[in-house]
């Protein structure tokens, strides 16, 4: 980013800080904040700011548009001294924060297949997941958790209740490893049905197993249901690929599954919570296939380190991001649901900006599609210039 560019990009942030109504997070004086500003390093070099604290919102506000960063955050912890050195800090407490992002769901080697629109598509799918896991599984309230889209390719689930305030980094990854499914044991949540009779008593029968629909036992079951649905409609050729790719098994047995899967008979004592006994010798193979389906999908993990961090600095809502341009939108867990973020997250306006492409992309922004060449000298809406010249595709002409 040349001199030039970087003070134009500066000028439309600090236009959009002046006119923003950011809210600091809760008890924000009892937090450290850091600033990555638009320096004579950026972008070569991100420079943070850091052991920065501010003691009202005004102060907050005017740090904002006066410095217009290119990245803004606070830090998840509540310190005695936040503007101290670490050491001298006094921890308090620290929210429980989530983190979700495209390159945890996509290896490296996969993620040039798909497009920015595609990535944000799947980490979103990967989020509403988590989101139930931890209303469903940990019985948080929706009131308690606060979204935000990361102004790039992820979401944030933050919880600043004072329940999770205490928890410790251990604590922390157990709740990643949970809905991870790490080191789950499905078969106990498998027993047998007490069916026959014996002197007065009941003793295990030789029919079904029942699972136990509780916690990962009935999300198995639902998403067991949804996937033999799903193949059952297949065709067989293709019905056999999804069932292997999902799984890792054998031809023979991804077969017996999709047999099963259309049998009307079987398939209504599966929906009754119930496991045929014929079926237990590739209960391995559909349980694997089922929990990859439903866990919190990931590359490698939900982001542990974030989670688990509980010293971490993590971005404000409402500011920018300055690698693109968009909003680090605050969201709730109804309007995430209908959320654009190529379209919602958007803050500036349609006068057009002429820009010379230094590297070939394409985007879809407000509905319109762009796609640029390396060398073109062209004309765009603003916040197009914007996203591609944060991007690093681009240099004002």
């Amino acid at each position: 980013m040349n001199e030039e560019t970087k003070r134009f990009v500066t000028s439309k942030f600090k236009e959009y800080y002046n006119r923003a109504m950011i809210e600091p997070p809760p008890d924000f004086w009892m937090r450290e904040w850091g600033f990555v500003l638009f320096d004579k390093y950026f972008p070569m070099k991100l420079v943070m700011r850091r052991h920065t604290s501010f003691t009202t919102k005004d102060e907050m506000v005017n740090y904002l548009r006066e410095n217009a960063p290119a990245h803004a955050y606070y830090s998840t912890a509540l310190y005695k001294y936040p503007a101290a050195d670490m050491a001298k800090k006094g921890w308090l407490g620290a929210d429980l924060i989530f983190d979700l992002d495209a390159d945890h769901i996509v290896s490296e080697a996969e993620l040039p297949q798909y497009s920015y629109e595609d990535l944000l598509k799947l980490v979103k799918k990967e989020t509403l997941k988590l989101i139930d896991f931890l209303t469903d599984d940990f019985g948080f309230a929706e009131k308690d958790m606060e979204l935000a889209f990361s102004g790039s390719r992820g979401y944030h689930i933050h919880i600043n209740t004072e329940a999770v305030r205490g928890l410790g980094s251990r604590e922390r990854r157990e709740i990643v490893d949970y809905v991870m499914a790490t080191g789950l044991d499905l078969d106990s949540f498998l027993v047998h049905d007490l069916k026959e009779k014996e002197h007065g008593g009941e003793k295990p029968g030789k029919g079904d197993l029942r699972l136990i629909t509780e916690g990962w036992g009935k999300r198995v079951r639902n998403g067991l249901i949804e996937f033999l649905h799903e193949i059952a409609d297949m065709e067989e050729k293709q019905a056999i690929k999804r069932i292997r790719a999902a799984g890792e098994m054998d031809r023979k047995k991804a077969r017996e599954i999709l047999r099963i899967a259309k049998d009307e008979t079987v398939m209504r004592r599966i929906e009754q919570g119930q496991i045929p006994q014929f079926a237990k010798p590739i209960w391995t193979g559909i349980s694997k296939t089922v929990t990859k389906i439903v866990r919190v999908e990931s590359a490698d993990r939900v982001d542990e380190p974030v989670t688990a961090d509980i010293k971490r600095l993590i971005r404000l809502p409402g500011s920018l991001h300055g690698k693109s341009s968009l909003k680090v939108k605050p969201l709730t867990i109804k309007t995430f649901k209908e959320f654009d973020p190529l379209a919602d997250a958007v803050v500036f306006g349609d006068s057009p900006v002429e820009i010379r492409v230094v590297r070939d992309s394409a985007i879809k922004l407000k509905g319109e599609r762009y796609k640029v060449e390396e060398g073109e000298i062209t004309p765009v809406p603003e916040h197009v210039a914007l996203y591609f010249i944060c991007r690093g595709v681009a240099e004002l002409k």
